[in-house]
């Protein structure tokens, strides 16, 4: 249960770094915002995990 919430929850910041890393790979300049966005995401991520309280289903798992 835990991984899922955890992989659910990192999706966003999955998602925006592969983004970055294509365009990255393709040298394009737009690869900044994407990685901006992949922080973001990370953060959103963490606040996300706060709100559905992660720690306390990793105690009953």
């Amino acid at each position: 249960m835990l991984a899922w919430v955890l992989l659910v929850a990192n999706m966003p910041t999955i998602v925006c770094t592969i983004c970055s890393a294509f365009l990255a790979y393709t040298e394009r300049p737009q690869w900044v915002w994407f990685a901006g966005l992949a922080v973001l995401a990370g953060i959103g991520s963490l606040l996300t995990l706060g709100v559905v309280h992660a720690q306390q289903l990793a105690w009953r798992a």
